[in-house]
């Protein structure tokens, strides 16, 4: 069964702060025509290290027309609608737009570099705010009550247990921050060490 209203989320990031508890997410206030939506981030890994992570500072979308195109606010997507994201099947310019060797292993709290990921959150997002015309694209699934999006990495790939039945094809989740100032784009994948990058059309393991 496929992630909960997979969409993207398209506005002006406005603020972020560090989530409390013991399994914190990085929480981003984006404005669209005047409506508040919170963009929660995976930014810590428990279980043994099990965050992997990508951070792309010259990031080039498979179809950047479709992205500027894009209403503000939250967008239903499907596995035949553009800009659905897949990171197995996804491709720009005949390339895929992330790898698995690509992805870093994110420590754990309190070891070196367990902080680059939020760091890297923390940086894009101060660029967009300042850039008159940043926005950013959050892919994932919508809280159930529409105010927000979460599960902003990997969807597919999860072996037999508590995440199977999240998984599924062009559904994943990740960060784009679009930089006019600079004319570049930026994006942060996440995904997890039990997640399988060979998946069925099903986005099961295979």
């Amino acid at each position: 069964m496929p992630i909960y209203k997979y969409s993207v989320l398209k506005g002006d990031p406005k603020s972020g702060s560090l989530s409390p508890g013991s399994h914190p997410h990085y929480l981003i206030n984006v404005d669209a025509d005047g409506k508040t939506y919170q963009v929660a981030v995976n930014i810590e890994s428990t279980d043994g290290s099990q965050v992997l992570y990508f951070i792309n500072q010259n990031y080039t979308p498979p179809d950047a027309t479709a992205l500027d195109n894009l209403a503000v606010g939250m967008t239903p997507l499907t596995m035949h609608g553009n800009p659905a994201v897949d990171y197995v099947r996804s491709t720009a310019n005949g390339q895929p737009i992330v790898t698995q060797s690509q992805m870093q292993l994110l420590p754990l709290p309190g070891k070196t570099n367990s902080s680059n990921l939020q760091n890297a959150v923390i940086q894009f997002l101060n660029q967009a705010i300042a850039d008159d015309n940043g926005t950013i694209y959050a892919f994932g699934s919508q809280y159930t009550e529409g105010t927000g999006i979460h599960d902003i990495h990997m969807n597919q790939g999860n072996p037999p247990g508590s995440f199977e039945k999240d998984n599924g094809i062009w559904q994943d989740g990740m960060l784009v921050f679009e930089l006019p100032a600079s004319s570049t784009w930026a994006a942060i994948f996440i995904a997890f060490q039990t997640e399988s990058w060979s998946t069925n059309k099903s986005g099961n393991p295979v």
